[in-house]
């Protein structure tokens, strides 16, 4: 039988690699939700969601991430990044279906000299942060069960992100400033859709096994200008 997984968002990169993903793995049926068709903002969306889908695993690929927008819009950042994931928690606590829940590396200040681990103390900086640790308390806190999965820097050929901006803005313009004083680890949408249909295997084979905080990043760091740089290489080269 299928392993059933339903994902909340189904065209950010993360929710488009997973179905490209799962399109070769035939053990996995994947069922994904626009907003739709579940909107993090309604409770009720969500769980007729869940309902109707019956998965074995909910993974919450969703969220507000427009960070700049998020300190105007600091309402609406909390209603979709902390309280559909505790809606979400809720749900599938009450139908013992399995949870994975996506946050982010901005729930950190970034001022350490290397990588963080899930021991390190969040603190957030921006509104954006501040609602995406909220989230992950709710789910805490709702539903231990649950597993919260960090991603940071996340790059692919799907929707848009850092590496297409520098790319399509290198097309218009002679010259592109980008800071270097901004560290992290670059992690293809594709490797975190893999890993996070391994965690969705293991996690109905043995849900208590597998809760808590979980990072998944590529190994090593390079700064922002690194990665634009690098970026404009590979284009050359295709």
């Amino acid at each position: 039988m299928s392993l059933r997984v339903a994902t909340i968002g189904r065209n950010g990169q993360v929710a488009l690699a997973l179905a490209s993903c799962a399109a070769h793995a035939p053990d996995i049926m994947l069922i994904q939700a626009s907003s739709a068709e579940a909107d993090l903002r309604d409770a009720d969306s969500l769980a007729r969601f869940v309902d109707a889908s019956a998965p074995h695993i909910v993974i919450n690929a969703g969220a507000y991430n427009n960070l700049d927008r998020a300190e105007t819009e600091e309402d609406l950042a909390y209603a979709v990044n902390a309280g559909g994931p505790r809606a979400l928690a809720r749900i599938c606590g009450a139908r013992d279906i399995g949870f994975v829940h996506m946050s982010t590396d901005c729930v950190f200040d970034g001022t350490k000299d290397g990588a963080y681990h899930e021991i390190d103390t969040p603190n957030p900086l921006s509104v954006y942060g501040h609602s995406k640790r909220a989230g992950e308390l709710a789910v805490l806190e709702d539903n231990p069960a649950a597993l919260t999965v960090r991603v940071c820097w996340v790059f692919s050929a799907f929707a848009e992100n850092f590496v297409s901006r520098m790319i399509s803005l290198a097309r218009t313009r002679p010259e592109l400033r980008v800071v270097d004083d901004q560290f992290g680890p670059p992690t293809y949408a594709p490797d975190i859709a893999a890993g996070l249909l391994a965690i969705a295997r293991r996690k109905h084979a043995a849900p208590a096994n597998l809760c808590g905080l979980l990072h998944f990043a590529a190994p090593g760091r390079i700064d922002r200008a690194g990665m634009a740089q690098a970026s404009m290489d590979e284009s050359r080269r295709r």
